[in-house]
């Protein structure tokens, strides 16, 4: 039997097993690496993918026929009248991936389900999809295949899930398309409903709801994750899985805030997934484009970027398609501004880890609620040019500032006095520039000084060389 027959052989077995079988589990041939078992321990033997933690930097889009639901003459009509309406006529992939990229973005995607049973795939589990009704495209595959023309890695999110079926469609989800990291939304495991009605604080049961509503199975979790993870082992990739809130036992997966930013650095890797609009109100709000809505401006999400990426994150950007496929020349011209931060400053984004402190600064984000979810829903964070983050690779420290500092910038908790001290620093560079920074070393602070280094509005990176000899 070749090694395809026995793939197949594989996951036919792992399709079918009763979810809460305690059977042996099936092995890969190669000793080296064993298959999961259908049990949260296994799982947690998963890890999160270097490249990820490299990447930092994601964007996906929020588009389907929810978006002619903004659109005033379409607003009152159903989903059904919608999709005849729904064409995508001006839609290209490639042109999605190409602004990805310039953006610079290391994965990028499109959600494959959301809000109705209209599905963006060509599925052979309903003729009611994107494939066969509507713009006749398969969405998610010509997603997938653009980005990954381009160098990288492809998300793909599932919503509304509704009945237990859901597991299907997301089996065939990842035989068709092999996504390199599956998101699901907060219908997945229900915690974060469970937060809004009371009936957890963080991942405690208090039950001051009135009503508790039922959540999606436990077995269908582990039986779709374990078969993610197998079905990667076997074509010798390395995914991961996204989910919200604590939908799951820690260290399955990698956790997800919506439109949230943690407050302080977490001990586990995690994501935020943010709307680059900025609804006035929770009337107005939706991740589909809606015309008129005020947009993020570059500079925030220059700052928002470097924040979350300092605190062991990472940031996923939603850039929002109009009905016919394309992107507004406002999103556009912020994405482009965005990269081209990123390409004199990715340096210190790009591959690096979190310092064992994240930074410095007079602005603190906002607790929210149990699940840091939408503290920054309404683009209430401040960040100032008082506000400083660090990240680390090799030998090099980056401190960045989140504005454009005074001719002289103090970075208090650089102090020779507490974790550098005096001779430790070998030389300081300005990355938008590449022009060497003079500066004073002292137990009071590192002073920057900058009258002569042309500086970024938004934010700027500096290289602080280390020595670590003995």
């Amino acid at each position: 039997m070749n090694m395809n027959s026995i793939r197949i052989a594989l996951l036919i077995c792992l399709s079918h097993c009763c979810f809460s079988c305690q059977q042996t589990p099936v092995r890969q041939t190669d000793s080296r690496q064993k298959l999961y078992e259908n049990d949260w321990i296994s799982l947690r033997q998963h890890q999160t993918p270097q490249w990820l933690l490299d990447a930092k930097f994601g964007i996906y889009c929020h588009w389907g026929i929810q978006t002619l639901q903004y659109i005033p003459e379409y607003a009152e009509l159903s989903n059904d009248e919608r999709i005849e309406l729904f064409k995508g006529e001006n839609f290209k992939a490639d042109n999605w991936a190409a602004l990805f990229e310039k953006a610079g973005a290391k994965f990028g995607g499109v959600i494959g389900w959301h809000g109705s049973d209209f599905k963006h795939w060509d599925t052979q589990y309903s003729d009611y999809n994107s494939a066969k009704l509507g713009p006749k495209i398969d969405i998610v595959g010509e997603v997938s295949r653009a980005v990954r023309a381009r160098g990288m890695k492809f998300l793909v999110s599932y919503h509304s899930i509704k009945s237990d079926d859901w597991i299907n469609y997301a089996k065939e989800g990842v035989d068709k398309y092999s996504p390199d990291i599956f998101w699901v939304d907060a219908s997945f495991g229900g915690t974060k409903g469970a937060h809004h009605q009371k009936t957890m604080a963080y991942s405690k049961y208090i039950g001051q709801q009135k009503e508790i509503r039922r959540a999606f199975p436990e077995k269908y979790q582990r039986a779709f994750i374990t078969y993610f993870y197998n079905d990667a082992l076997l074509k010798g990739k390395e995914v991961e899985f996204m989910y919200k809130s604590h939908d799951i036992p820690p260290g399955v997966g990698m956790r997800d805030l919506e439109n949230g930013i943690l407050p302080r650095t977490p001990y586990d890797a995690w994501i935020t997934d943010m709307d680059m609009s900025v609804p006035p109100d929770w009337e107005t709000h939706g991740w589909f484009y809606r015309e008129g809505i005020p947009l993020r401006s570059a500079d925030e999400l220059v700052d928002m970027l470097v924040d979350v990426v300092s605190k062991n994150g990472i940031f996923l950007l939603n850039i929002p398609p109009m009905a016919d496929g394309t992107f507004p020349q406002e999103v556009q011209d912020k994405l482009v501004a965005l990269g081209a931060w990123l390409a004199k400053n990715g340096e210190a984004i790009y591959g690096t880890s979190p310092w064992f402190m994240y930074g410095e600064g007079p602005n603190d984000i906002p607790e929210g609620n149990y699940t840091f979810h939408h503290n920054n829903h309404f683009a209430k964070i401040a960040y100032s040019e008082a506000d400083i983050r660090f990240t680390m690779k090799g030998n090099n420290l980056y401190p960045t500032c989140l504005g454009k500092p005074a001719e002289e910038l103090s970075i208090a908790s650089l102090n020779s006095a507490f974790k550098l001290k005096e001779g430790d620093i070998l030389k300081i560079t300005h990355l938008g520039s590449d022009k060497t920074v003079s500066y004073k070393h002292s137990p009071a602070a590192l002073v920057l000084q900058l009258a002569d280094i042309p500086l970024d509005e938004m934010a700027n990176a500096f290289r602080v060389e280390l020595d670590f000899s003995f």
